[in-house]
């Protein structure tokens, strides 16, 4: 274990723009696999997530886990601002945009309550988040669940499901959240590779992309009293994306996936990023 992940391979590779903090963590990230976990999960719940699951849930129990799980949201928020400071840049730049058709947000995955912090940003539109299947098997069921959480299945019925929800969705023109890291790390300052699932998404429902990037701040004032060690947050909202449909699905959603891509390197302060945009099992 190093003394901080600036001493890593990854961070020393890592080149920012000058006056760009990057948070020296006491964490040992991995090196060698982008893809890794490190978020642990304790398994409680036997469930399967096949054909049979309810991806969409219309009982009047889910509907009122929803409504707490909203509530919980401006409390999640609230601390938000209290542990982390946490400011939202530049979200005017969605006023008078036309989102009649819903949009898809994407994000650097960086702590447990950066979802709340999203759902700010865009005036707390509700957002429908494909997600980890096997953190549905632990304590957080519910409130994952009530967040508009949907597990990512593995089976082919599974699968086939899982797309019509979110067909479903689309046709209610609601919004979609994907993280296209795919795994959260922990306040890292890189960006891991992007897959391409929303830029799918996007050319597929002809949805705009909404860039959005998490920076860090120096933890200053009363706030060294929480969360030790632990940067302060930013969220920083760009300029709605759209895929180019005047070109073939694939070149479109590669096009796509690589503008967003640098557009959220730039906007973090990222000279040069230590990983590749795009993965080896690119899916």
């Amino acid at each position: 274990m190093k003394n901080t992940c600036l001493e890593s391979d990854k961070y020393k590779e890592l080149k920012v723009k000058e006056g760009v903090y990057v948070p020296p963590m006491a964490i040992d990230y991995p090196n060698d696999d982008p893809f890794r976990r490190m978020v642990k999960v304790e398994v409680v719940r036997d469930l399967k997530f096949d054909e049979n699951y309810p991806y969409l849930d219309e009982t009047p129990d889910y509907k009122r886990n929803v409504f707490f799980c909203d509530m919980k949201t401006y409390l999640c928020n609230f601390l938000n601002w209290m542990i982390y400071g946490l400011k939202i840049e530049n979200k005017e730049v969605l006023d008078g945009k036309d989102f009649s058709n819903g949009a898809i947000t994407v994000a650097n995955h960086q702590y447990r309550w950066d979802v709340p912090g999203i759902r700010k940003a865009t005036g707390y539109r509700r957002l429908w988040t494909p997600a980890w299947a096997e953190t549905f098997k632990t304590k957080d069921y519910y409130n994952l669940r009530g967040a508009r959480c949907i597990p990512i299945p593995e089976s082919m019925g599974g699968i086939k499901k899982f797309n019509e929800a979110f067909d479903t969705l689309h046709e209610r023109k609601e919004w979609f959240h994907i993280f296209p890291e795919g795994v959260r790390w922990d306040f890292y300052k890189p960006f891991k590779p992007f897959r391409k699932g929303a830029f799918n998404w996007a050319y597929k429902y002809d949805m705009p992309i909404i860039p959005m990037v998490y920076v860090h701040r120096e933890r200053t004032g009363w706030r060294k009293l929480f969360a030790k060690g632990e940067p302060l947050m930013t969220l920083k909202v760009l300029e709605p994306m759209y895929a180019d449909k005047s070109l073939p699905r694939k070149a479109a959603v590669d096009k796509l996936r690589k503008e967003v891509y640098e557009k959220m390197l730039d906007a973090a302060g990222i000279v040069h990023n230590p990983w590749p945009m795009i993965p080896e099992v690119d899916n």
